[in-house]
């Protein structure tokens, strides 16, 4: 009789404590992305043999951000460097850090208003991304931030009137093609708003 009751209780008091550490599922808020505005880029190509890209993000007539390539002498060195670049206009900033590279983003990753990572938003930015550099008496070296990016997020922001409104631009290298290749872009139709890379 003593075991029954034992046991009863037993079972009584584990009942107890597993609902109480049973939580009510909380239903995490699902905070809405901001809108916005998409700019197909064809994967266009940049590479020595053709022409830069301007960008006019915000429909103000004026070239935003311009990819280019830039041959480079260093007698010194006995190299010569081809460089890829991205150029950004009056109020257009791109994260940029002491190193002198702007961030390669995954799909997803947060673009935020203020400086982040060891980055910092600039206007009138020249920024390189990859480098091939040919040497007289080595073979060809690719060098620099971007050089393995295929399918990556280049964030920047436009400022206007007080108010930021923040972007993208998806970037692959082709270091075999000695190009890169322009995907898409995108801008955010709200103010102020942190969106995410590929979003």
């Amino acid at each position: 009789m003593f075991n029954k009751m034992f046991c009863g209780f037993s079972a009584f008091m584990f009942m107890l404590i597993f609902n109480s550490c049973k939580k009510d599922p909380q239903s995490t808020p699902v905070v809405p992305l901001p809108a916005m505005e998409y700019f197909d880029l064809n994967d266009r190509a940049i590479s020595e043999n053709t022409a830069g890209f301007l960008l006019d993000v915000n429909h103000d007539g004026r070239n935003d951000l311009a990819f280019s390539t830039l041959l480079v002498g260093d007698p010194i060195n006995q190299v010569d460097k081809l460089q890829f670049l991205i150029g950004s206009n009056i109020a257009i900033n791109l994260p940029v850090n002491n190193n002198e590279e702007v961030p390669v983003m995954n799909s997803g990753a947060t673009i935020p208003l203020g400086n982040f990572d060891g980055y910092r938003w600039f206007e009138l930015s020249s920024v390189m991304l990859v480098q091939k550099i040919t040497s007289f008496t080595e073979p060809p070296v690719w060098e620099g931030h971007w050089k393995n990016a295929i399918h990556k997020f280049l964030p920047f922001q436009v400022a206007d009137s007080g108010k930021l409104y923040n972007g993208w631009v998806e970037i692959s290298s082709d270091i075999a093609g000695e190009k890169m290749l322009l995907h898409k872009a995108a801008l955010s139709k709200e103010p102020n708003a942190i969106i995410q890379a590929g979003y």
